[in-house]
């Protein structure tokens, strides 16, 4: 049975062209994991003219406290950042001038990436990770695989930003780095092995003194994760 969503899916041409119509200076992408967010962020800021130093990808927020992707957003300008956490606070990430995004991938696709990550010894938690997050939301339907639940969660928030869109990773197939053919696909990534890789390291321009990242720290300290799921 197919399942109709209330928000519209947009290619990356089409989520490209609203940024540079409306004169956006940064963007924030909001994903799942195995949801395709490598190869986006690894890709698509090209069509918004963002250099590398500009580019922040899930790996700078890993395990972070949520006040401190909040305070990065409030201090930086003219970024593209990337994180698959603090599901249940995206829509505290209010900021002037910059696009939300939320990266839809067919939830069938991700449940068999999570089934060939177990295979390959690769599982890292996510459904348990994600399946955290429903008690917050207990008016979709608790019996849902975690993939189709997030969908579920983007279309009660994208009302609440003034610039937000759902882009489709299935647009990425007309990029050459794109691989269609998965018959013989033995790696965990959706790019071709040829392919470098640069997101997978952080990006060292996160401008923030002792002062703040001791702040983070201890607050890190006094709200940690198995304290309350909500800020992460």
């Amino acid at each position: 049975m197919s399942i109709q969503f209330e928000f519209k899916k947009h290619s990356y041409k089409e989520v490209a062209s609203y940024f540079k119509k409306e004169k956006l200076k940064n963007l924030i992408l909001f994903s799942q994991a195995r949801s395709g967010s490598t190869f986006a962020t690894e890709n698509f800021p090209k069509f918004l003219n963002f250099k590398d130093e500009q580019i922040f990808n899930e790996a700078n927020f890993l395990n972070k406290h949520f006040s401190y992707l909040k305070y990065f957003i409030k201090k930086h300008d003219n970024f593209f950042l990337n994180t698959n956490e603090f599901v249940y606070r995206r829509t505290e990430l209010i900021k002037e001038d910059t696009l939300f995004v939320y990266l839809y991938r067919d939830h069938k696709d991700i449940e068999k990436s999570y089934e060939k990550a177990i295979k390959k010894n690769f599982y890292m938690g996510w459904n348990e990770f994600y399946s955290r997050y429903k008690i917050l939301f207990p008016e979709i339907d608790q019996s849902l695989h975690v993939s189709l639940f997030n969908h579920f969660i983007w279309q009660k928030q994208i009302s609440k930003f003034r610039h937000a869109l759902t882009l489709d990773f299935n647009s990425f197939k007309d990029l050459d780095s794109f691989l269609i053919d998965r018959s013989n696909f033995v790696t965990l990534k959706q790019q071709k092995s040829s392919k470098i890789f640069n997101r997978a390291k952080k990006n060292p321009n996160i401008n923030f003194n002792i002062f703040e990242k001791f702040y983070f720290f201890c607050i890190r300290k006094l709200e940690s994760r198995k304290k309350n799921i909500i800020n992460y």
